[in-house]
């Protein structure tokens, strides 16, 4: 199983051009952000952590976490967000090497997509990494269209994240992802084909 990792900035359609690749080549698609919830279930490795950490008065009426008052507790809160992160981050990526470990014999491609590649160490998983790229005006038009976000959020976001530079040194191509479906797909075709 080959691994190809995507990431890229706030904005930059990493999740639309992860399953667009994954479409094209036939891979398997795994998204890092939806396995932050699996790790927080019932019996998972992060489950335990996390009550421990923030107590019972997470849990909703069945003793799973609800994510709407661990939400509410950690963000805008940088300390109890950075002590979650540091719960879930390693228990996603030991979920994603187990998960990958296990089908490194198989034939085929497995991509996986994360906003945080380089600062979870899940680059370390991957035979190469693809940074989508969009210029920063174009992100900033998008996360306003989609998701309603004011440019201040959006600029607050996108200074928190990697430099521009800092992807391009870290990862093998550049996928652009400012232009239409065709020429993303285009470029992917191209990326496969190095």
């Amino acid at each position: 199983m080959y691994v190809i990792g995507l990431t890229g900035g706030v904005g930059s359609g990493k999740t639309v051009a992860a399953g667009r690749l994954a479409d094209i080549a036939d891979a398997e698609l795994l998204i890092a952000d939806d396995l932050g919830h699996l790790v927080m279930e019932k019996g998972k490795r992060g489950y335990q952590e996390i009550v421990g950490t923030f107590g019972s008065n997470i849990l909703d009426g069945q003793g799973e976490i609800d994510r709407r008052k661990l939400s509410e507790l950690v963000f805008g809160d940088s300390e109890q967000l950075e002590k979650l992160n540091r719960i879930i981050h390693p228990a996603v990526k030991s979920y994603l090497k187990d998960y990958i470990d296990k089908r490194r014999a198989q034939e085929g491609i497995l991509v996986l997509e994360t906003a945080i590649m380089f600062e979870t160490g899940c680059d370390e998983l991957c035979d190469e990494v693809w940074y989508v790229y969009v210029p920063p005006e174009i992100r900033i038009e998008r996360l306003a269209a989609g998701r309603g976000y004011p440019e201040e959020k959006s600029q607050a976001i996108m200074e928190r994240q990697l430099e521009e530079d800092e992807f391009r040194k870290r990862c093998r191509h550049e996928l652009w992802n400012g232009g239409s479906m065709q020429e993303l797909e285009e470029g992917i075709k191209k990326l496969l084909k190095r």
